[in-house]
């Protein structure tokens, strides 16, 4: 399995938890069950590990991760990178746009220019 330094640039590390199951992760980390095997050649779904270390793809394509800070606002964030509230909505589905939590992350459009 991988290692916090073999995670590709795009994905971040997780550590399996007690209890944790490759949907339950992925609901929680708002990703994709199919994004996570993918990321992860090899892994047994039926078989995870505490203390197993996966990669989670960050974000698609053409898109940058971000966490969302104290005061942090769709409006802000959309002024910030210079996308429209509605591309990062998109590329968010999972995501209240009337409740962002602080340390939540989130995908930002890289080719969407702000109309």
């Amino acid at each position: 399995m991988y290692d916090y330094r073999q995670c590709p640039e795009d994905h971040y590390a997780y550590t399996i938890q007690p209890g944790d199951t490759l949907n339950s992760i992925a609901f929680r980390l708002e990703n994709s069950v199919s994004r996570i095997l993918a990321s992860n050649p090899g892994i047994d779904p039926y078989n995870l590990r505490i203390g197993q270390i996966i990669c989670i793809p960050a974000c698609p394509p053409n898109h940058r991760p971000i966490i969302i800070q104290p005061g942090d606002t769709l409006y802000r964030i959309s002024q910030q990178y210079r996308v429209t509230i509605a591309s990062i909505l998109e590329a968010n589905p999972s995501v209240d746009p009337n409740y962002l939590r602080v340390g939540q992350r989130i995908c930002i459009p890289t080719a969407c220019a702000m109309v």
